[in-house]
């Protein structure tokens, strides 16, 4: 009798594993475009910024390797059956480990270092660039006039991007190709 109860209840577990399987990598895969969506629409000179976004559960992190070069595919650590039901409504936390990913975010002001050799590495290609004069104390975005400076992204790209509901867009869209695969 207490074989059949084991083999009763794996088999429960089996079944809402099978459930859950869309809502869980719908999740995931929202999460990926997420990180998609700021790796293109984000600042990038080398590539290093846009490779240091990360994905984290309370137990995972999937990191970016913060490498120079065009941006990378960052893939959600799986969630388990029993961590998407009992997790916070919040099952992913999004964030860029770059050094200076408050300033590439535009909440910093940028800083130059006037005493010190900078190599900023070699612009990636086919990013489109403004050039002008940033006032000190500005922001990476903020460019005037004629000058050496330069901006890959908007200024305050990503706060638009969250506000303008972008982020809960792309989400939705892989949530509703994820419920559309549900079979009852």
């Amino acid at each position: 009798m207490a074989k059949a109860r084991n083999g009763f209840w794996q088999l429960a577990e089996k079944v809402e594993a099978g459930f859950l399987a869309p809502f869980i990598l719908g999740v995931a895969r929202s999460a990926q475009a997420v990180v998609r969506d700021l790796q293109e629409q984000g600042p990038s000179w080398t590539g290093e910024f846009a490779n240091s976004w990360e994905i984290a559960s309370s137990g995972k992190i999937s990191s970016g390797t913060g490498a120079a070069g065009a941006p990378q595919r960052l893939l959600a650590p799986i969630l388990t059956p029993q961590e998407f039901k009992f997790k916070p409504e919040v099952k992913y936390y999004i964030s860029n480990k770059a050094p200076h990913a408050d300033v590439a975010l535009d909440i910093a002001p940028y800083i130059p270092e006037p005493d010190k050799d900078v190599d900023f590495g070699s612009p990636l290609q086919g990013k489109k660039r403004r050039y002008g004069f940033r006032p000190e104390g500005g922001r990476r975005g903020e460019l005037n006039g004629s000058g050496f400076n330069s901006a890959s992204a908007p200024l305050d790209w990503y706060a638009r991007y969250v506000q303008a509901g972008k982020m809960d867009k792309t989400i939705s869209l892989y949530m509703d190709q994820a419920m559309r695969n549900v079979k009852l």
